[in-house]
């Protein structure tokens, strides 16, 4: 790494493991989740399967992605990125961390408090104890699993916003960190 402080150093492969597979999956569940309700009747059943086996699959990955930052720890911003950018972009990060959580949780309560439990890829069933079949809780929970995906899409379109912004306008190698194959950046770009 040279002493320009728009070389910074990458993110571990594992930290880009859990990122890229965690927004892929994340990403195909959002746009899937629009027209889950229109999938033929006969299909249904296999595609509410899928979307909850992916979802409890999202939960794993993160919960073993914050051991591996715990663990591991993550590379620092360029001193180059004002104090405010860096606040903007930890709590963009941190609450998309919250949400993501959250989100196949709610998603798995509601689930089973509406008599519905998980199947895991058809293996296993995903009970809670503890959680009755509740309608009323079940609808509570949809209708928040539903503003949970919303928010989670605003802070979707604040990260990549932010991920544009150093690489089209400050051209800095902030983005080229989490990219696959990179150890310590110091790339020239575009």
């Amino acid at each position: 790494m040279n002493n320009n402080d728009k070389s910074v150093m990458a993110y571990s492969s594992g930290s880009k493991f859990f990122h890229w597979t965690v927004a892929l999956i994340l990403i195909l569940m959002l746009a899937g989740s629009f027209f889950l309700d229109d999938i033929p009747e006969q299909w249904q059943g296999m595609a509410y399967m899928m979307h909850k086996s992916f979802g409890i699959t999202i939960l794993a990955l993160m919960i073993l992605r914050i051991i591996w930052i715990i663990r591991t720890g993550k590379p620092a911003l360029p001193p180059s990125v004002p104090a405010w950018q860096v606040f903007a972009a930890r709590f963009v990060q941190y609450a998309l961390y919250v949400f993501v959580i959250l989100m196949p949780i709610v998603g798995w309560v509601m689930s089973v408090a509406a008599g519905k439990p998980p199947r895991f890829f058809g293996l296993f069933t995903l009970t809670l104890p503890g959680i009755p079949k509740d309608k009323s809780l079940a609808h509570f929970l949809a209708e928040s699993h539903e503003v949970i995906a919303w928010i989670i899409i605003a802070l979707l379109v604040l990260h990549v916003a932010g991920a544009f912004k150093h690489y089209f306008i400050d051209k800095d190698d902030v983005v080229q960190r989490m990219l696959p194959g990179r150890r310590n950046v110091d790339t020239p770009h575009l």
